[in-house]
């Protein structure tokens, strides 16, 4: 793992100058975390992970950033290597280096016009592909899965054990509206507000492009129309307009659009509890429970889909 000492390896890996420092991290996800690295009056975000990464995929998600730079996006842009490469090595820690950009606290309130048509500039961004879509992003779980789970659930006392049987019925309905992807494309794949923020002067900034890969730009829509609409009619078809009036490739027709959300809603969820189970320490357990709840705090449902599809017709 990476340390205040390595400043200036991180430096010297990507062509930067001398007293460099290195501070943090100041930012962690489910994979990785951030640091800031200052030198020469700049600042930078520095990439770790958790576990040593695709080395192929992470050039991958730096060509695809690079391609939405391109395209309009708002995003930090990418430093490679001294020698080329997206991935640096700095003592057996694999880092990738980033622009720095001062980014607001998570919000589903941007402004949802702004936001479609950022999202409308990645789908163009994103060339066609033939590639399989994953099933993170393409299957459920399943009635009896389900079930499964919240056995599992209540052996090992979790305390949301009956959080999760209040949603049962819901999060096995909402699995009948799921479809084959149609016409994928280079997507994102995790436009979520913790990686579509406000920068300091307003913008809207796309961040973490480590989840790209094949998925309908129309189930994409969806997702980003459920996470930014905020159960709010006119903001979603607000973000809807805006996209189709950038010049979007998807459209937001029928529930088989929500599959992809669905999907999401389905893994993240039924891995967060998993992960619960098989976890001994007290404080990796409560961060686990705090991501199971976002879904019983706000349940993709028959109804919700219902709402944001006559919203958007």
């Amino acid at each position: 793992m990476l340390s205040t000492a390595d400043a200036a390896a991180v430096a010297r890996a990507f062509g930067l100058g001398s007293g460099a420092v290195l501070s943090g991290p100041v930012a962690r996800g489910q994979l990785g975390q951030i640091w800031r690295l200052d030198v020469d009056g700049a600042s930078w975000a520095v990439k770790e992970w958790f576990a040593s990464p695709d080395v192929t995929a992470v050039e991958a998600n730096h060509d695809f950033s690079e391609a939405a730079l391109a395209a309009g996006v708002f995003t930090p842009k990418p430093r490679p290597s001294v020698h080329g490469t997206a991935v640096a090595d700095i003592s057996g820690t694999p880092v990738r280096l980033m622009e720095w950009v001062d980014l607001a606290p998570r919000s589903r309130r941007l402004d949802p016009a702004e936001v479609g048509r950022t999202v409308a500039r990645l789908h163009r961004a994103g060339e066609p592909t033939t590639e399989r879509v994953g099933n993170w992003f393409a299957t459920g779980m399943g009635a009896d899965a389900w079930h499964d789970m919240h056995r599992r659930l209540v052996e090992a006392a979790a305390p949301f054990a009956g959080e999760l049987e209040v949603l049962l019925p819901d999060l096995v309905a909402v699995e009948q509206v799921m479809e084959p992807h149609e016409n994928p494309r280079v997507c994102h794949r995790d436009l979520w507000a913790d990686n579509v923020l406000a920068s300091a002067d307003g913008r809207v900034c796309v961040i973490d492009f480590e989840n790209m890969g094949p998925a309908d730009p129309s189930q994409e829509l969806a997702m980003v129309v459920y996470e930014f609409g905020d159960d709010d009619p006119e903001r979603a078809q607000r973000l809807h307009d805006a996209y189709v009036e950038a010049g979007g490739p998807g459209r937001v027709t029928r529930p088989g659009h929500f599959t992809m959300l669905v999907a999401e809603q389905a893994h993240i969820t039924s891995y967060a509890c998993a992960r619960w189970i098989g976890e001994t320490d007290p404080d990796e357990r409560e961060r686990l429970a705090a991501w199971f709840r976002e879904t019983p705090a706000d349940p993709v449902t028959p109804a919700r889909i219902d709402r944001i599809l006559t919203a958007v017709a």
